[in-house]
Formats: structure tokens, C-alpha cells, sequence
């Protein structure tokens, strides 16, 4: 009974901290492009908007039919992948709690351990991201329990979790394909040696077959389903040259001269920030390979992740790393006995990696701490977000409206619904841009000016839209680079 009070105590405290930083995320234009589309996307399929050929091929798979049985079954308005998020960092800390407490650690340290983990800056700075970098994070942290327990044991089950583990990295996000690409070279060496003798060609399939059966079935599924398949939902929109850019601008010309060499450091540099308790952990018990190899092999695993990442430009933004140090220092505690004689030095490490944490998110991810101080001053984090909501609330209560949600899905948001939107997907918005004839009750418009306004598919065909409107129409709102006009 105290335990499960605790847990549920602990669960109710994590979720409420989450809750509230990603409503004032989300308020001050934080939450990442990827997020605010698979909210819009999972809004859209919610209302019937979106075609079923491409809700069965969206990908990441995982987190976008997650939210959408979350939107279907939540009230209107209701910040779905805000919830989402701070439901999967709530069942983090209760995996925390409940290994420390099985592990034999006293509550009082137990609880300490947790807050200090479930609330670290890296994770919460995934749970701001959206459920697609949470679900990256769990899956981390289950992959990492798995390898350890595949090390000791290497039976059946411990197989079936490190594969399961590796097929929901790959549906969880780009990032997490980048992960379980990543950690394939490697898995041979957490698997015990007398297994690996017979051959180890076998043992690493076995390990990948689940996750090469779904990935080839989902690339069928997109061939049946042309249009959507290897994209998240459309396009993201924030990827790996914005990240290039914050480090750029951190480093000026880099620090080795390579790209790839530059991340690798800056991802070693975070897990001696972020969790100094792994490499203090990992000199303790350097002798007994069954301990070390396990915790090498995921930061093998991270430091390839992010190597992958920058040098094929197509698994997007490689700062969702940075979660990966207090993931395998929960590990660590629960897995190794050593680590948890020490109690005093562990929740001193633990602290530190908390404080360093902070250090480590702004390291990896440069662009987004930069924006985080923007918020913190009052000043939007991104002002052309906000306008895009603003725009949304303007809409509500009319039908009819035309309107890329494919380019600014922040509109989808602010409304709070797609119904009564004619977007991209409807064939009306196809027929308007083909005959290049408006003749919806409204139309919704950006300043083509703004960077997503020159991608606008209305402003492309009708360029002089936004500044003179078009024949029957007249202005009825403006107002932070958008307008909204209306038929006569």
C-alpha cells in the first residue's frame, strides 16, 4: 500500500510539473514545428479531415495514432500531446520509483532518485518536445533495462524486450529509426559470449527481425498508401539545419572542423553534464565487463545515433540525445549493486547531473535554449507560431475557410478543430489552385513575406492575395501577418 501510494503520489507530481511547463510552452511558441503538426494532423484525423490512406501511413506511426485515440476520446480544446507527454513522463517516474524500490533502495532515497530523474531538464525538455521524443525517451530507457538483463541472462524473454525495445525506437520518431540503426553493430556485444561463439549473424537478426518485418511492412503499406509513408505527416518542418545552425552559432566554425566529430563531443560532453554519475559509475565497476558492457554499448549507440543523424540529413534534429544520460543512470541504479552501497555519492551525482542538465540541454540544443530565453523575457519564441494560433481563434465559429494548415498547422491549434477548414487535404482547396478561382466563404492568408508565408500555397498561385485580396472579397481580420477575408 505505501508503495503503490508513493508511486501514484510520485506519478501525480510529475505529471502536474509537465502539464504546467507545456501549457506555457506551448503559450509562448516552444513546442517544436514536429509537435504543433502531429497535434494538427491527429486534430484533423479526429474530425474526419484527413484521408485514411495517410493516417494509416503517417509515420512516426507510433505516437501519431497514439494521439489520435487520445484527441477522439478527449474534449474539444484539450491540448492533447501536452497530455500525452506528461501521461508518459508520469509512467517514467513510476518505472523509476518501482525498479529503485525493487532494487532495495530505502523510499526516501528512492523518491529523492526519481525526482531528480523523472524531472531532469533533458527530460523535460523531451516532454516540451512532444510525445514523439517521450516515447523515444521510454523506449531508451526499456532498450537500456533490456541490454543489461540480455548481458546477465540472454534468454527468451530478455530477447523479446531488447527487440520490442528497438521496434518502437523505430516507430517512435526518426531519431529513434536513427537509434535502432545505430545500436545494431554494437548489439552483438551485449549479448553473452558463449551465444555469440555459435554465431553471431544469428544472434543480431533474431534481435532485428521484429523491427526489419514491421519496417517492410510499413513500407508497403506507403506504396499502397502513396503520399504519405517516410515523412512525418508532411514534412517536418524544424530539422537537422536549424540545429546545424544553433551550432554554428555556438561554436562559430566548430571545433574540429567536422560536423559529425563536433557532434560526437558535444554528445560525450553532455553525458558528463547530464548524468556524471554513468562514467563515475562505469570506473567502479571497470573490471566486470557483464556491468560495462551493457552501459558502453548505448553510449556507443547515442554517439553513432547523432553521427548518423548529421551525415545522412535524414533522420532530423539529433538534440533528443541529450535525454539519453539520465535514462541510463536510472539504469545503472537499479541494475548494479555496487552503485547503490553508495547512496550519499549517487544522490550527490544525481543532483549535479540535475544542474548540469541544464547545461547540457543548452549545449546540444543551442536554438531552443536560445528560444527559451526569448519566452522567459516575454518575448514570443516564435512570433510566427503565435500569429498562426491567433489566426485559428480568429476562425472560430466560421466555415469555410481556406487555408494551408499543411504550411502553418498552428492555425489548426488555435481553432482548436479542423472542422469547417478547407485545407490542402479537401478536394475544394485542390480545385481552387487549379482553375485559380476563390470561391469559399473565407479565405485565410499570410504575409508573404514571413518565412512560412512564402511557402504558402495560396500565396504561390494568387500572389497578390494577401496585400489586395481577391474580386468578392473583403478584409474582415488582420493582424500579426495574416488576414482573413470574407465573401461579399
Amino acid at each position: 500500500m505505501i508503495r503503490a501510494r508513493s508511486v501514484t503520489l510520485m506519478a501525480l507530481v510529475t505529471l502536474g510539473v509537465v502539464l504546467a511547463l507545456s501549457s506555457f510552452a506551448l503559450r509562448a511558441g516552444l513546442i517544436s514545428e514536429d509537435g504543433v503538426t502531429l497535434w494538427a494532423g491527429a486534430i484533423s484525423a479526429g474530425d474526419g479531415k484527413m484521408p485514411v490512406g495517410r493516417i494509416l501511413a503517417a509515420y512516426p506511426t507510433l505516437p501519431f495514432v497514439v494521439t489520435v485515440l487520445v484527441e477522439l476520446a478527449s474534449p474539444l480544446a484539450m491540448p492533447t500531446p501536452n497530455l500525452l507527454s506528461a501521461g508518459l513522463a508520469a509512467f517514467l517516474a513510476a518505472l523509476f520509483l518501482v525498479s529503485f524500490r525493487r532494487a532495495g533502495l530505502p523510499l526516501a532515497a528512492a523518491i529523492a532518485a526519481t525526482g531528480l530523474l523523472a524531472l531532469h531538464p533533458a527530460i523535460l525538455h523531451a516532454a516540451i518536445a512532444g510525445p514523439s521524443e517521450m516515447f523515444v525517451a521510454l523506449f531508451l530507457y526499456l532498450l537500456a533495462r533490456a541490454l543489461f538483463d540480455l548481458r546477465a541472462r540472454s534468454g527468451a524473454p530478455e530477447v523479446m524486450a531488447t527487440a520490442l525495445a528497438l521496434l518502437g525506437l523505430g516507430f517512435s520518431h526518426p531519431m529513434g529509426a536513427a537509434f535502432a540503426c545505430a545500436a545494431v553493430p554494437f548489439l552483438v556485444f551485449a549479448v553473452r559470449p558463449e551465444q555469440v561463439a555459435s554465431s553471431a549473424f544469428n544472434v543480431v537478426i533474431v534481435l532485428v527481425f521484429p523491427t526489419i518485418f514491421c519496417v517492410a511492412a510499413f513500407a508497403y503499406m506507403s506504396w499502397v498508401f502513396p503520399g504519405s509513408g517516410w515523412t512525418f505527416l508532411i514534412a517536418p518542418a524544424e530539422g537537422l539545419a536549424t540545429w546545424t545552425a544553433g551550432i554554428a552559432q555556438l561554436f562559430g566554425r566548430g571545433l574540429t572542423g567536422s560536423l559529425a566529430l563536433d557532434t560526437s563531443l558535444v554528445v560525450l560532453i553532455a553525458f558528463g553534464l547530464g548524468a556524471p554519475l554513468v562514467p563515475v559509475a562505469l570506473a567502479w565497476v571497470h573490471r566486470r565487463r557483464p556491468l560495462v558492457i551493457p552501459a558502453v554499448v548505448i553510449v556507443a549507440t547515442t554517439v553513432l545515433a547523432t553521427v548518423i543523424a548529421v551525415l545522412t540529413g535524414v533522420f532530423g534534429d539529433p538534440s533528443m540525445a541529450v535525454a539519453v544520460p539520465p535514462m541510463l543512470a536510472a539504469v545503472m541504479i537499479a541494475k548494479i549493486n555496487l552503485v547503490r552501497e553508495r547512496l550519499a555519492v549517487v544522490l550527490l551525482l544525481l543532483l549535479l547531473g540535475w544542474i548540469g542538465g541544464a547545461f547540457a540541454v543548452g549545449l546540444v540544443d543551442p536554438r531552443g535554449a536560445e528560444r527559451l530565453g526569448a519566452a522567459l523575457e516575454g518575448r514570443g519564441a516564435d512570433p510566427e507560431r503565435i500569429a498562426a494560433m491567433s489566426l485559428g481563434r480568429a476562425t472560430v465559429g466560421r466555415n469555410g475557410v481556406l487555408v494551408d494548415t499543411f504550411n502553418a498547422p498552428a492555425v489548426v491549434l488555435g481553432r482548436g478543430r479542423a472542422q469547417g477548414l478547407i485545407t490542402p487535404a479537401d478536394e475544394t482547396f485542390a480545385l481552387a489552385l487549379r482553375f485559380a478561382r476563390l470561391d469559399a466563404p473565407f479565405i485565410a492568408v499570410p504575409d508573404p513575406l514571413m518565412g512560412s508565408g512564402a511557402q504558402d500555397r495560396l500565396n504561390k498561385s494568387f500572389p497578390l492575395l494577401y496585400r489586395s485580396g481577391a474580386p468578392g472579397y473583403h478584409l474582415i481580420h488582420t493582424g500579426a501577418g495574416w488576414r482573413l477575408y470574407a465573401r461579399d
